[in-house]
């Protein structure tokens, strides 16, 4: 149930954050049309027509534009915090291990932990996993 709620309000501040991009999209057009009303014999329901039909496109683009504006982890290591890994090479306190398929460098705050050692993920410090024995 949390991950509906989550997903939810992930989807509405992807959804807000789209629309004030295109915003100043929108009121460029507006103000275009308030010109081509102002200068031309163009019907006001006409104008209003194409202002709304260019405000519905970006909203039937969204779908498919989510993602690029949904916020994600700062850095691309953040999806391996509490995640088990296996020492490589020995943490005395740096070293390597690997999680999933990857390899990274890693440090230990809680003294040596042998090669072959399963280890949790407890943070991620720029490029370096913070890990402990598991």
């Amino acid at each position: 149930m949390s991950g509906t709620v989550s997903s939810t309000s992930t989807r509405r501040a992807a959804l807000l954050r789209y629309a004030a991009f295109q915003l100043p999209e929108w009121l460029l057009v507006l103000l275009l049309l308030l010109g081509i009303h102002h200068y031309t014999e163009t019907p006001g329901w006409v104008l209003w027509l194409g202002g709304t039909g260019f405000v519905v496109k970006d909203l039937l683009l969204f779908p498919w534009m989510r993602r690029a504006y949904e916020k994600t982890a700062n850095d691309p290591g953040e999806h391996l915090v509490g995640r088990a890994g296996t020492v490589v090479e020995a943490l005395s306190p740096e070293g390597w291990v690997r999680v999933n398929a990857e390899l990274w460098r890693a440090r230990s705050e809680r003294g040596v932990i042998p090669a072959g050692s399963t280890v949790q993920v407890r943070a991620l410090r720029g490029h370096w996993l913070l890990v402990e024995p598991d």
